[in-house]
């Protein structure tokens, strides 16, 4: 009799699990093989994109959404990514325009130009003339496109998404442990949902941590369990 009532427990438990866990681990979002090093009390959020992408048009309106909503708890930041050819020019444009402080409104236009727009960009010469129209000089443009400080990041940007495991955009990589890609939901909605998911769980590791708890014992809690 003991047994049986240990077994009906057992099996409310993992139905309450299951209840609780709306995202799964190698369904809706992987584990990065070799995770990154995040430091700080933020819990980091990444997308990694490229602006010829369609899909990454399509997926804008939802991660901007999302980033709206998003408090000091979470530090998001973005990724331009080069993964087929001449899309490196626009990763090049996209840290340029970040070390000159341009706008952050030229992010979404550029979308625009490139898929609403139907803009041809034939060269970093087109796409510095494209920036003008956010206060910034062609030839400025074109000089600090060749600056040390954008080469680093560039460098900086080939390393990552190596490290990161990112072969296709958009793709979202949560506290430099998990990636979410679209492939594993049936909407960008969903896959939002499944980054807030996450989010919140490395927040709630982060509050344990700074209780005195190492950081990943609630996680090693849930696969003892």
């Amino acid at each position: 009799m003991l047994k049986i009532t240990a077994a009906i427990v057992g099996l409310v438990v993992l139905a309450g699990s299951a209840m609780a866990e709306p995202f799964r681990e190698g369904e809706h979002y992987q584990r990065i093989s070799s995770p990154v090093s995040v430091s700080g009390e933020r819990v980091e959020v990444i997308e990694a994109f490229a602006y010829p992408c369609p899909a990454c048009r399509n997926f804008l309106p939802h991660i901007s959404s999302w980033e709206e909503e998003q408090d000091e708890t979470v530090d998001f930041r973005r990724l331009p990514i080069a993964l087929q050819r001449g899309w490196d020019l626009f990763a090049r444009a996209y840290y340029t325009a970040e070390v000159m402080g341009v706008d952050h409104g030229a992010h979404e236009a550029m979308f625009r130009a490139l898929h609403d727009e139907r803009r041809q960009f034939r060269s970093f010469d087109d796409v510095a003339e494209f920036y003008t129209d956010f206060g910034v000089e062609k030839e400025a443009f074109l000089n600090t496109s060749q600056s040390f400080a954008v080469d680093s990041r560039m460098r900086q940007n080939r390393n990552q998404v190596r490290q990161l495991g990112i072969r296709s955009t958009p793709t979202m990589i949560v506290h430099g442990k998990w990636r979410v890609q679209p492939n594993s939901f049936d909407s960008y909605q969903q896959m939002i949902e499944a980054v807030q998911y996450l989010v919140e769980r490395e927040a709630a590791n982060l509050e344990v941590a700074e209780d005195g708890a190492e950081p990943g014992a609630e996680e090693d809690a849930e696969a003892v369990s």
